[in-house]
């Protein structure tokens, strides 16, 4: 099979199922003329997970949702022939058909295998691809062969399943030659019963910062998790999600420290991945503080977002770049924004003291200041500009670990790696809770603020 050239214009249809979820991509791309975006949609299954275990993903379900597709993108996708023959529209021009479709399914979502039969039944032109650890390893052992990150940590946040994937370059002295090392950690919960029973673990109120009583907790916390929301204003199902969030974290660090200890501190170029149902739901800022306060992260790395599960859509194919045989990506679509994270050590007790000073410069607009303060969570958003240059230095004795230095510069670019966000962690560690939720509110408004 010959390889696809690589500016040949194409368009690939690719959906995950996941946590009751289901998100199609449809990358489109012609290099030759600098074009290249992904159309993205996503159905929610959970109101239909009680009856998962019935004929659901019959034909006419797959039927009426491609068709519904072809609206919600308005791409020519399918072609219907007599006796509702079912065959995919064969790529011609933008809009107008696809080369292939793929459809991958997670190992953890519910009726796996009548999932996998019916799609398998519905159509023989889909390719299909389950989404296991090692399909997770394979994709990331390659992304890392890019050569931009040499240690990188997905972290996938979803209600029944926490899981932490980390791949690392490392130089084998013996063998004198470059290796890569794979770890993993995981975290499940068997039934919906034993997910709403965790709030009872005397761990969750020492994190909580809402003054709710065991009843309200259990409530609430049962109410959300049977009628999943995909968003949410209720400072109370937050809180609890959070509180819930870190000590997951938490419990997966301490169970598996020698795996995830030294991310952002080995002096290696570091890229956090996250991804999930709980982020969509928490937010960057909250979600952020959960992974630092839970994993005892710190030092300095990026951290990018796969929310909408495009890293597992064309992961592969963006790693095999000009050797794919079914689309070729680049970053810029792959990884729409970063934020930048700095989690420096310091003795700093003094809360409200300007402890960085930097400059944003660009050609669109001119130079302004961006500050960040003691004893605080600095979560800070950047201009959506083509090209800025961030630059500043810490307050003396703030240091960034291991030999950093004090200096924080960035360079975003549209075109390249587009930061949206800094995050400078300014709060004195060890982080504490407690002891009681009014203690945790005041400190979480504190350290938000």
């Amino acid at each position: 099979m010959s390889k696809l050239p690589l500016l040949e214009k194409n368009a690939y249809l690719s959906l995950v199922i996941k946590d009751n979820g289901l998100w199609a991509h449809l990358a489109y791309t012609d290099h030759n003329a600098r074009r290249e975006y992904v159309l993205s949609d996503f159905t929610d299954l959970h109101p239909l997970r009680h009856r998962l275990d019935d004929d659901v993903f019959t034909r006419e379900f797959w039927y009426n949702y491609f068709d519904n597709l072809e609206r919600v993108f308005n791409w020519d996708i399918v072609d219907k022939g007599k006796n509702s023959i079912f065959t995919f529209h064969q790529f011609k021009d933008e809009g107008d058909g696809v080369s292939g479709i793929r459809v991958q399914i997670d190992d953890n979502q519910e009726f796996f295998d009548k999932i996998f039969s019916s799609i398998r039944d519905f159509s023989k032109d889909i390719s299909l691809r389950v989404v296991d650890d090692r399909y997770m390893q394979e994709t990331l052992e390659e992304l890392i062969e890019r050569g931009e990150y040499e240690d990188i940590m997905y972290v996938d946040m979803d209600l029944m399943d926490f899981s932490i994937f980390r791949v690392r370059k490392f130089y084998d002295k013996k063998e004198k030659a470059g290796k890569k090392f794979f770890s993993r950690a995981k975290i499940s919960w068997k039934n919906d019963l034993s997910l709403i029973d965790s709030v009872k673990d005397s761990r969750f109120k020492a994190f909580l910062g809402t003054d709710l009583n065991s009843k309200e907790i259990f409530n609430y916390w049962s109410n959300f998790v049977l009628n999943r929301v995909l968003t949410s204003e209720d400072p109370n199902i937050l809180d609890i999600l959070r509180s819930y969030s870190t000590i997951q974290n938490h419990s997966l660090f301490r169970d598996n420290k020698e795996k995830l200890e030294g991310f952002g501190v080995s002096g290696k170029e570091s890229c956090l991945i996250v991804s999930g149902y709980i982020p969509q739901v928490l937010g960057k800022p909250r979600t952020l503080l959960t992974l630092i306060d839970g994993l005892e992260l710190e030092g300095s790395f990026d951290c990018t977002w796969d929310l909408d599960m495009r890293l597992l859509s064309y992961g592969k194919s963006y790693v095999n770049a000009t050797r794919s045989m079914d689309v070729i990506l680049t970053s810029k679509v792959m990884y729409p924004s970063f934020t930048k994270i700095v989690i420096p050590r310091h003795k700093f007790t003094t809360p409200n003291k300007v402890i960085f000073n930097g400059k944003i410069e660009s050609l669109e607009q001119k130079e302004s200041e961006i500050l960040a303060v003691s004893c605080k969570f600095n979560y800070i958003d950047l201009p959506d500009q083509d090209k800025f240059v961030m630059s500043g230095v810490l307050k003396e004795g703030f240091k960034i670990p291991p030999e950093r230095g004090a200096g924080i510069d960035l360079v975003s670019s549209k075109e390249g790696k587009r930061y949206e966000s800094v995050l400078i962690d300014a709060r004195p560690r060890p982080i504490v809770y407690g002891p009681d939720s009014y203690s945790n509110k005041s400190k979480l408004q504190n350290w938000m603020k």
